[in-house]
Formats: structure tokens, sequence, C-alpha cells
């Protein structure tokens, strides 16, 4: 269920379950849409299970069908180990953030490696903890400069073009800053973690708007991933609440979403395999449905071509999929 008045977010679909490889995902933490409804989800899963290249790029579609996976744990050009973020510019390159390597690397729509740039420090283009990534109409990528509380925007060849930002909890300031997102205008939208809201940017950089400081019906508690549909309505992951918040363009709040999940197509196949849990769900339905539905560690999402917006559900390790009537 979803508390909201007259809201015109509907609850779709689920995709997903937990698997260290295949068709499902291991504590997906980003989500990126691409054209014709491919997506990319990052998996982060844990430090522990990292070496068991449990880490992974999972390519799917919004309508549940599985294409494959890319990259894993490594130094290597190519490889992952504590992946934050994942965005796609208009050609189909496929950016990933990693916050243990301070770099983002770059990939075809296939998953083959192409370039990588940044390193670790606090000049122009390099970083410390890249979290959120987004590209804008010109192909340029923005990056989330997570400890060094500041944006950064980059060629996509790497080449630093212009940052702002700096520690402190006034407007244009940032208490680690995490998920990033773009409106059809170019406006920029960061998710300020430890402050607990959301800023809005001008296209250049400038400070415009704030969103859900922590008090009132709005409030946001660790905000995550962000993004902006085509109706300018701002969806937050709400990492410590365990909910999506959805806000108007005027900052009102719209709905808050707790989760609505239910098992995936993927899932219905692996439990119709053994009999043993399917039984135990059928004992249990009621019980397990109130567990299943809602959202844990909401973190990564994304808004489609279609205006879907798409939730990387990190804890239950699947998407939930809504869709605006």
């Amino acid at each position: 269920m979803s508390v909201a008045v007259a809201s015109p977010i509907r609850y779709s679909h689920t995709i997903g379950r937990l698997v260290q490889t295949g068709p499902g995902f291991n504590s997906p933490v980003d989500v990126a849409a691409a054209p014709g409804g491919r997506l990319y989800v990052v998996n982060r899963a844990n430090l522990g299970q990292a070496p068991r290249n449990y880490l992974r790029v999972t390519i799917c579609t919004v309508d549940e069908e599985y294409i494959g996976q890319f990259t894993h744990f490594g130094r290597g050009d190519g490889e992952i180990i504590w992946p934050t973020a994942v965005a796609v510019d208009q050609d189909g390159d496929v950016y990933v953030a990693d916050e243990e390597r301070q770099d983002v690397q770059v990939f075809d729509q296939d998953g083959n490696f192409l370039r990588k740039w940044g390193s670790l420090g606090s000049d122009p283009g390099q970083f410390n903890h890249p979290s959120g990534l987004a590209t804008d109409q010109d192909g340029n990528v923005l990056v989330v400069d997570s400890l060094n509380n500041r944006v950064q925007k980059v060629a996509p060849d790497g080449k630093p073009l212009q940052s702002w930002g700096e520690a402190g909890a006034g407007p244009g300031q940032f208490n680690l800053p995490w998920g990033i997102g773009l409106d059809r205008q170019g406006q920029v939208y960061v998710s300020d973690w430890r402050n607990g809201r959301v800023q809005q940017f001008s296209p250049d950089g400038s400070y415009q708007a704030s969103f859900g400081d922590r008090d009132g019906e709005g409030r946001l508690d660790r905000p995550a991933g962000v993004a902006v549909d085509s109706h300018g309505t701002l969806y937050v992951a709400d990492y410590g609440d365990d909910t999506v918040k959805v806000y108007e363009p005027d900052g009102r709040l719209l709905a808050t979403l707790q989760g609505d999940a239910t098992i995936s197509k993927w899932g219905v196949a692996y439990v119709a395999a053994d009999p043993e849990m399917t039984a135990a769900r059928q004992q249990y339905a009621d019980t397990i449905a109130a567990w299943e539905r809602l959202f844990s560690g909401p973190i990564g999402l994304t808004v489609d071509e279609q205006d879907r917006l798409i939730v990387a559900d990190s804890g239950k390790h699947r998407l939930q999929v809504y869709q605006r009537s």
C-alpha cells in the first residue's frame, strides 16, 4: 500500500530475487534506464562476498527479460570493488562509479570496457568516494563527489568542466551528498544525506531551492537516490525511513510510498521449482505478503522514458516498478 491522497503513482510490478549470479540481484544500489526499456542494475553485494564475484552489473528490461551481466570484483580495467552508481548517456554508454577505486568507468551497452577516469584527491577531476551519477543533454557527466562535498561536471572523456559545493548546512552546501538527478530543463537535484534534504540547482550550479528539510510531513531522514519525471515530479529514496517520498514541483509532498511488492516473474519460477517453499508460502501467505511488500533500504531509483519509476530495493534484492497514471 502507498500512503497518499489522490496520488497518480500506482504500483506496477516487481523485478528480481536474491541470486549470486544470473537473473536476479544481490543488494542492488542503483539502476539506470536506457531507451527501449533496458535497465542497468549495480549489485553492490558486500565486502565479504565481493571476492566471490557477486558484484556485477545486471542488464534486464522493465518487462523482466534477463539480458545478461558484466564486470566482477577486481582492480583491473572493467572490474569493480565497491560500486555506488550507474548512468547511461544518449549514446548508450554506461558509466559506473566506484568509491573504493575512486573512479568512474565507462562501458558500451553490452558491458565492454571503454575507458576510465578519476583518482583519489580533491583537485578537479579527482574524487573522494564518488556516489551519484547523471548525464546531461550535452553528454557531460555529473558526479556527486561525496566526501569532498561537491558536485563535479565532467566531459565524457574525463576532462573536468565545473564543480560546486562545500561542506556545511547552508544553501548550496553539503554534508555527505549521495544521489543526483536532472529534470527535462537541466535543473539538478542532489540528495544531501546528512543534512536530510534534496537541493535544487540550475544547470550552472546556482542554488535554487530545498526539499524535505527535517520538519513537517515531507521530512527526509537519509535521502539517497533522486529522479524527476516529465511532469517535474520529484522522487527521493529515503533510505533511513524505508520509503520513497514524492514531491510536487513546488515542494509539496504528493505521496509517501512504503512499498507494494509482489513476487516477481523470476521469483515465481524459483518457488515453483521448490515444493517445500511453495507449501510454506501457501501456509503463511498473509504474513509473507505483509512483509514482502515493504521497502527495505530503498537507495537508487530512476524514471524511464515512459515515466515509470523504478526503485532499487536493496535490502530485499529487487526492483519495484511504479507507473504514473
